[in-house]
This record gives structure tokens, C-alpha cells and sequence, in this order.
């Protein structure tokens, strides 16, 4: 009875072990593509924005009645540059083209979560 017993245990044992090793080897090797179009997408200390309203203008300092720079569309994804707060205590963004105001736009703590936003933006 206890031969019996322990041939059973041992035969288990091994078609376990088997079944690990050929799991084990089954698997299909990944490899992970990052894209380097944007080397900062990951950044911890760098935000990006997605803008929210149709269509947004760009001011040379952070006031409304500031000079116009440039224009964005709904769903664009920008790298944000800094912050100001102006007299009213709202928050301006910089990026290249200018400042915007906090009112316009979503702030990111990466690129990808930004493109996702904008990807589902722009399908609707």
C-alpha cells in the first residue's frame, strides 16, 4: 500500500515538473516598442494638455486683453512650458505659441494618458 502510495506521489511530481518546464518554454517572446517620437511622453516633471474647446487663441502674456499669438483646435496635445496665475487668480499655461488659461484645456502627467483623451475626442 505505501509502494503504492509513493509511486503515485512521485509520478505526480514529475508530470508537474513536465508541465512547468513545457508552460515555461511555450512562451512567445515580447518586445516592447517605445516610441521616440516623444522622449519627454514619460517624464515625471513634465505635464501636457489636451485642449478642451473648439478652437482656443494663444496671448502673449497671461491677460485676456493680451495680444494674440497663435490659435488651437479641440483635441491638440501640448507640452506644457509653465504656469502663471493672473489677477484673478485662474491658471495660465505656457506652451511655444503662447499662454492659455486653465478654462480651455486638461493638464496630463504624461503624453499617453493626453493622447488617449484626445483619440477619444476626436471620434466623436
Amino acid at each position: 500500500m505505501i509502494k503504492n502510495y509513493r509511486k503515485k506521489i512521485i509520478t505526480l511530481f514529475i508530470f508537474a515538473i513536465l508541465f512547468l518546464n513545457i508552460s515555461c518554454f511555450n512562451k512567445k517572446e515580447e518586445t516592447i516598442v517605445f516610441d521616440s517620437a516623444y522622449p519627454l511622453a514619460l517624464s515625471p516633471d513634465v505635464s501636457w494638455a489636451v485642449v478642451n474647446d473648439p478652437y482656443v487663441a494663444y496671448k502673449e502674456d497671461v491677460d485676456w486683453n493680451s495680444k494674440i499669438t497663435g490659435h488651437s483646435r479641440k483635441g491638440e496635445i501640448l507640452q506644457v512650458l509653465g504656469t502663471s496665475k493672473d489677477s484673478d487668480n485662474q491658471t495660465w499655461y505656457k506652451f511655444d505659441l503662447g499662454w492659455l488659461p486653465s478654462s480651455c484645456l486638461t493638464v496630463y502627467s504624461n503624453r499617453y494618458k493626453a493622447q488617449s483623451v484626445s483619440n477619444s475626442m476626436k471620434e466623436k
